[in-house]
């Protein structure tokens, strides 16, 4: 297996940068086991990582430790009825493109091809919820095998161990280094989508009769014209996929037109009130092209993933947090004021809108964002800079004064305080099951240690 020593590794934006002692790029379980058994040459902590497309820090201390990447164990091992079971540096975009082949689909086809399956089984990923279905990727994983602290290769699964899969399910890589991963799978549904531009009012009052009619709901919040387009998806089980040519128009703009308009907006214009003006005028026409232009009939559902370059000229970046259904409305509203009111105080707007999702009641994950009942969730998005960052500190603690609820890896420069308010008793079961798998340490970086302490 190849080894590095002392080297700088960075996301796949940049944001986040590491400086392992050990970076190692394993390539069969017998690889792993001499990683975790040999603390001399691979220190502590040992932190595996994938796309590294986490916006939060996820993968490893400021200085030292052991790098894991996952990404050389990527063979899609076997299909078994209703499952899949796959090596954990298999992405998402790989796994749907062999689904795909086959006349099936994962239950959840979130936006980001990168994410690696050992990451969706056991960190917090995100969608809207279809009627009776969940939110989280790693809610329909069913088993993985890993290696323990102590070298040995485990198995749990849905069926032998719900109360350890639930454990697992949220457990980012602290219980031990996942090398295989199983999957619910099913058989392609078409997909139609629809989208509506609505102020904050007709959002309210539509809603329910949106859920009642059994659409996943996501939508594009513009907090600072107080609107929203929301994006209502429906699957068809009966009915033959046929389109995909509008999602490839659709991931290119959010890939690297908008990005890039927004990146050239800020650099150009340098008045501020132009700047804002400008801003306004692609939003305006944004919200009119998602009506217009996208509406998708009988779709491919594989086609709304995106992957995107190691190393993209221009990005996006995002936070999230997800709030009670029942609070929602209340919430956005605040929210919209609370983003006129920063850029008043500050200069500082977001150059991209918000994104958000209905999400059902999940408590397949013991960290679950939706533990009490079904949310809704507000991701601000930027093209990022000190600014953004400085921005996200703001909105972390708007959120966290009205109930929210965080991911570890989506939601960047949470605080300890934080995370107590957000899980509670939750976080003190969790802090007793990861110190009593791994009692050494062996996994566990700064970043956990001061969420857990």
């Amino acid at each position: 297996m190849d080894s590095q020593q002392d080297v700088t590794v960075k996301n796949w934006d940049g944001t986040w940068t590491y400086h392992p002692r050990v970076k190692v790029r394993p390539e069969s379980v017998e690889d792993l086991i001499e990683i975790v058994t040999d603390p001399v040459r691979f220190p502590s902590p040992v932190r595996p990582a994938g796309s590294m497309h986490s916006t939060a820090r996820m993968n490893g201390d400021d200085d030292g430790g052991t790098m894991v990447d996952m990404t050389a164990m990527n063979r899609i091992l076997h299909f078994a009825g209703d499952t899949v079971t796959v090596e954990a540096g298999v992405t998402h975009g790989e796994l749907a493109k062999a689904l795909r082949a086959r006349g099936l689909q994962p239950y959840i086809t979130t936006e980001i091809g990168n994410t690696t399956l050992a990451a969706f089984a056991c960190a917090a990923t995100k969608d809207s919820s279809f009627p009776d279905g969940y939110g989280q990727v790693s809610s329909y994983v069913v088993g993985v095998r890993y290696v323990t602290p102590e070298g040995e290769i485990r198995e749990i699964t849905e069926e032998s161990d719900p109360q350890g899969m639930q454990l697992f399910r949220s457990s980012y890589g602290l219980f031990g280094l996942i090398f295989e991963v199983t999957i619910k799978v099913h058989p392609t549904m078409a997909l139609s989508v629809r989208h509506y531009s609505l102020s904050l009012e007709e959002f309210r009052k539509f809603f329910p009769i949106y859920k009642a009619r059994g659409y996943a709901v996501m939508y594009y919040i513009y907090p600072y014209a107080k609107r929203v387009v929301v994006e209502l998806r429906k699957q068809h089980p009966d009915v033959k996929p046929t389109s995909r040519i509008r999602w490839q128009y659709r991931n290119k703009f959010w890939k690297q037109y908008a990005p890039a308009i927004a990146t050239w907006i800020d650099t150009k214009i340098k008045n501020p009130k132009w700047r804002a003006s400008a801003h306004d005028a692609v939003f305006r026409l944004q919200r009119r092209l998602m009506v217009l232009l996208m509406r998708y009939e009988h779709s491919w559902p594989h086609a709304q993933i995106i992957t995107y370059p190691r190393k993209p000229k221009v990005f996006y970046l995002f936070s999230m947090w997800s709030f009670r259904e029942s609070d929602f409305f209340d919430v956005l509203d605040q929210y919209c004021e609370f983003c006129i009111a920063y850029e008043k105080g500050t200069g500082f707007r977001c150059n991209l809108p918000s994104v958000g999702y209905s999400i059902c009641r999940d408590c397949e994950a013991l960290f679950s964002y939706t533990w009490e009942g079904p949310g809704m969730s507000i991701d601000p998005a930027s093209t990022g800079g000190p600014e953004w960052e400085e921005f996200l500190h703001a909105y972390n603690d708007f959120c966290s004064e009205r109930g929210g609820t965080p991911l570890f890896n989506q939601t960047p420069f949470l605080t300890r305080e934080m995370v107590r308010r957000a899980f509670g008793a939750r976080l003190q079961k969790f802090a007793a099951a990861r110190a009593e798998r791994d009692p050494k340490e062996r996994f566990l970086d700064q970043h956990f240690r001061d969420f857990l302490s």
